[in-house]
C-alpha cells in the first residue's frame, strides 16, 4: 500500500454524525489510501472543484439549497466528468433511478453504510467512469453520427454528430433527436437525405435488444457516382486505380501486362518483372498504427512514380505489394531499375515526429527466359523476392532455376508430414500459466512439436502452414486435442490446459461432436479444456464460427482470444462473444521497454479488458521488469519463459506432484526444482511458445 496512489475523495455533507459515519467507514479500508476533503455545501463545493481535481464525489441526498440530483445535474453542466456516489437516509427505486440518470455512479443507504460497501462503490465509480471518458473520446472522435437505442424505443446515447444531423431535419425541435431516431430507423434498408448531404444508415442489434444506429456522410461518393458530367474514362480510372496510393490496381496491372506479353511475344522482346514489398511493414503497423502503414504506402508511390521512364510501368497490388513492368530491358536496366527502386523507398518516412524505418526487398524475372505465361513469370519475380527477403544481404534478387527447389522442397515437406502423423513423430510440449498477482500455477497451453527423423525439429510456423495448404490440417486438430485431454486426465492435479484451434478448424462442419467425443473418451472434465482461437480464424465467416464457438462454450469449455491485438482487434467482436480470457500478444510486452506508444497502447488494452471484466493473460514474459510492469497494470495471468519454459509431459508430472507434496511458492523455484532433460528434448530450448 505504500506505493499506492491516494484516492482524492470531495465529501459533501453538513451534518456532522454523517460525516463521523463516512469517515469512520473509510477508515474500516486497510488495502486502499483515501484522502478526503470534506465540504458543507453545494457553493463550498463548485467552489473546490473549481480549483482542484478529485476522483470521486460523495455527496448527501439533501444539500443547502436543493438536492443532491440537482448538485450532480449543475456539475455536469460545467464539464466536469469526476464520477458521483450519492448518499440518503431515504429509500426508494424512484430516487435511486433519478440519481442514475442525472449521472450518479452510485447510490448508496446511510444505513448499511460499511468499509467494505464503500470502497467497492469508490471503486466501481472510478472504472465506470473510465469507460465512459473513453466511450466519449471515441464518439467525439467520430465523424459519423452515432446513437443508441433501448429495447423501449428510447434513446440513451448520441453524439454530437447525430444531434447535427437531427437539427438539420428538425430545426429546434425540441424533441428532434426522438423523431429522428424515429426517422433512421424506419429507413434502415436505405440512404436517407439530410439536408444537402447524403447519408447512410446502419443498425446493429445489442444483446438487450437495443440497436445502435450508425450515420455516415457518403455524400462526395454517391455525388461522383451519380454525376453526369463523368465521363468513361473517368469512370474507368476510379475502377482501375488504388484508392490510397493513385497507382493502378491489380486489374490494370494485369490487364497491362497481358498487353506488354503479347506485344513482347511478336516482336520477339523481352519484359523485365519487378516484384517488391516492404521487409517490416507489419513491424510499422504494430509499433505505429495502420495509419502510419497506409501513410508508408501513399510516401512510396510519391517516390516511385518520378523515378518512372517510358518504358516503364507501376501497380500495387495489395497490401504492401508492388509490382513494375520494364519493356525491352537490356541486361543492366531492370538491375538500375531495382537499385533506384530501393534506394528511394528504402529512405525513413517521418511520421507524428518519429522516423519510420523500413526497406524493401525486390525479385527480378523476364519474359521469355523465366517463363512465357502471365502467372509464371510473375510467381518467379515473387520467389526471388522472398529470396532476396530471406538475407543475402542485398535489396533485390534474380529469379533463378534452384528457387524451384524451395517448391520441391515444400511438396517434401508435406510428404514427411503426412508420414509423421502415422509415425508417432509429433509431440505435445506444455508451457507453465502463473496468476501475475499470486503467482500460483493456473494451467499450461499446449504446443504442438515435430522432430523429423532427417529434417531435425521443424519449425511449427512451417509445418503448420504446409499442412493447411494440403488439407492436413484437420487431423492434426484432433490428434493434438485428443492427445493433450489424454495426458492432462491422468495428471496428479487438475490443472486446466489451452490448446489451439487453428483458423480452419472453428468452422469444421462436425467440430462441436468431434470435441464431445474427445472429451467423453478421454474423461477429461470440460472446465479444464480451453481453447484458444485467434481473430483471424473468425474473420472469413464471423457468423458461422460465432455460432460454433457459443456451442463449444455450452459445452463448459472455455473460449479464450489467443494473439489479441496483432490481428482485426475488432472490438465489435468482443462485444459478439463472451471469450472467458484474452491473450496479450508478445509483441506488446516486447515493445513496452523501448517505445512510448507500445506502452500506451498495452495500457489501453489492459484497460480495456480490465473494464470488461475478461481475464488478460500476458504472453512472452521474459524478464523481472516485464512481470512487475504486467502485475502494476492488473493483469491476471503471465506466460513466457522468466516463469517456465515449454516442458515435456514427464516434466509436467513431476512439477504437479511437486506441487502436490509442498506449499505454493515461486514458480521460478519450482521450475528450477525439476531436472530437465534438456537435452533428449531440444526443442525445450529452440521453441518460443
Amino acid at each position: 500500500m505504500n506505493g499506492e496512489k491516494s484516492i482524492r475523495l470531495l465529501i459533501i455533507d453538513d451534518d456532522e454524525d454523517d460525516l463521523y459515519l463516512i469517515n469512520d467507514a473509510l477508515s474500516e479500508v486497510t488495502e486502499t489510501r483515501y484522502h478526503s476533503t470534506t465540504v458543507k455545501s453545494a457553493l463550498a463545493a463548485m467552489a473546490k472543484l473549481a480549483a482542484e481535481s478529485f476522483d470521486v464525489i460523495i455527496s448527501d441526498y439533501r444539500l443547502d439549497h436543493g438536492t443532491g440530483i440537482e448538485f450532480i445535474k449543475n456539475v455536469r453542466l460545467t464539464g466536469i466528468d469526476t464520477p458521483f456516489i450519492l448518499l440518503t437516509g431515504l429509500a426508494g427505486h424512484l430516487i435511486d433511478r433519478a440519481a442514475l440518470e442525472a449521472g450518479a455512479s452510485d447510490f448508496l443507504p446511510k444505513a448499511s453504510l460499511t468499509g467494505e460497501i464503500l470502497d467497492r462503490s469508490i471503486r466501481y465509480a472510478m472504472a465506470h467512469a473510465d469507460r465512459q471518458r473513453l466511450l466519449t473520446a471515441v464518439l467525439k472522435a467520430t465523424t459519423s453520427g452515432v446513437a443508441v437505442v433501448n429495447s423501449a424505443g428510447e434513446l440513451t446515447l448520441w453524439n454530437s454528430r447525430f444531434s447535427e444531423f437531427s437539427e438539420t431535419v428538425f430545426g429546434d425541435d425540441r424533441a428532434r433527436l426522438n423523431r429522428f431516431a424515429d426517422l433512421v430507423r424506419r429507413n434502415i434498408a436505405r440512404d436517407i437525405t439530410v439536408g444537402d448531404s447524403t447519408v447512410e444508415v446502419h443498425c446493429t442489434a445489442l444483446p438487450d435488444g437495443g440497436n445502435v444506429l450508425a450515420l455516415h456522410d457518403v455524400t462526395a461518393r454517391v455525388t461522383e457516382l451519380r454525376d453526369r458530367s463523368l465521363s468513361e474514362q473517368r469512370i474507368r480510372r476510379i475502377a482501375m486505380h488504388d484508392t490510397l496510393t493513385g497507382l493502378p490496381n491489380r486489374a490494370a496491372f494485369n490487364e497491362r501486362l497481358s498487353s506488354s506479353l503479347l506485344a513482347a511475344a511478336a516482336e520477339g522482346g523481352r519484359l523485365a518483372i519487378l516484384s517488391l514489398d516492404f521487409d517490416r511493414f507489419k513491424e510499422v503497423n504494430d509499433l505505429f498504427g495502420h495509419a502510419a502503414g497506409d501513410e508508408l504506402l501513399k510516401r512510396a508511390s510519391e517516390r516511385l512514380l518520378p523515378l518512372l521512364r517510358d518504358n516503364e510501368y507501376a501497380a500495387r497490388l495489395g497490401g504492401d505489394e508492388f509490382v513494375l513492368i520494364q519493356e525491352s530491358p537490356d541486361e543492366d536496366s531492370a538491375i538500375d531499375l531495382a537499385k533506384r527502386v530501393a534506394a528511394s523507398l528504402s529512405q525513413s518516412v517521418e511520421w507524428q515526429g518519429r522516423l519510420i524505418e523500413a526497406g524493401v526487398s525486390i525479385g527480378i524475372s523476364y519474359f521469355p527466359d523465366h517463363g512465357d505465361k502471365q502467372d509464371e513469370i510473375l510467381g518467379n519475380a515473387d520467389l526471388a523476392m522472398y529470396r532476396a527477403k530471406s538475407g543475402m544481404g542485398q535489396s533485390f534478387c534474380l529469379f533463378d532455376a534452384s528457387m524451384d527447389e524451395s517448391i520441391r522442397d515444400r511438396r517434401k515437406i508435406a510428404l514427411d508430414l503426412r508420414n509423421a502423423i502415422h509415425n508417432n513423430e509429433l509431440m505435445l510440449h506444455f508451457q507453465p500459466q502463473y496468476g501475475a498477482a499470486r503467482r500460483d500455477l493456473v494451467g499450461f497451453e499446449v504446443l504442438l512439436r515435430w522432430h523429423c527423423p532427417t529434417r531435425g525439429n521443424v519449425p511449427p510456423a512451417e509445418f503448420i502452414l504446409v499442412a493447411e495448404e494440403n488439407g492436413m490440417i484437420k487431423e492434426i486438430d484432433e490428434w493434438v486435442l485428443r492427445r493433450a485431454c489424454g495426458i492432462a486426465a491422468k495428471w496428479p492435479l487438475p490443472a486446466k490446459i489451452a490448446v489451439n484451434i487453428s483458423a480452419r478448424a472453428v468452422c469444421y462442419p462436425g467440430i462441436v461432436d468431434t470435441i464431445r467425443s474427445i472429451l467423453i473418451d478421454t474423461g477429461l472434465a470440460p472446465d479444464r479444456l480451453e481453447l484458444e482461437v485467434t481473430e483471424t480464424a473468425l474473420v472469413n465467416d464471423m457468423n458461422r464460427a460465432l455460432h460454433i464457438l457459443r456451442q463449444i462454450k455450452s459445452c463448459g469449455i472455455s473460449i479464450a482470444m489467443d494473439d489479441f491485438g496483432t490481428g482485426y482487434s475488432s472490438l465489435s467482436l468482443l462485444n459478439s462473444f463472451p471469450f472467458d480470457r484474452i491473450k496479450i500478444d508478445r509483441s506488446f510486452i516486447h515493445a513496452v521497454a523501448s517505445n512510448a506508444r507500445a506502452e500506451s497502447i498495452f495500457r489501453a488494452v489492459a484497460g480495456l479488458g480490465s473494464a470488461l471484466g475478461v481475464p488478460m493473460l500476458v504472453e512472452g514474459v521474459e524478464t523481472q521488469e516485464q512481470l512487475d510492469f504486467v502485475r502494476a497494470l492488473g493483469c491476471d495471468e503471465i506466460q513466457g519463459y522468466f516463469c517456465g519454459r515449454p516442458m515435456s509431459e514427464a516434466d509436467v508430472r513431476r512439477l504437479l506432484v511437486t506441487q502436490h507434496m509442498r506449499p505454493l511458492g515461486s514458480p521460478v523455484d519450482w521450475v528450477k526444482s525439476i531436472d530437465l532433460d534438456r537435452d533428449a528434448v531440444p526443442a525445450l530450448r529452440e521453441s518460443t511458445g
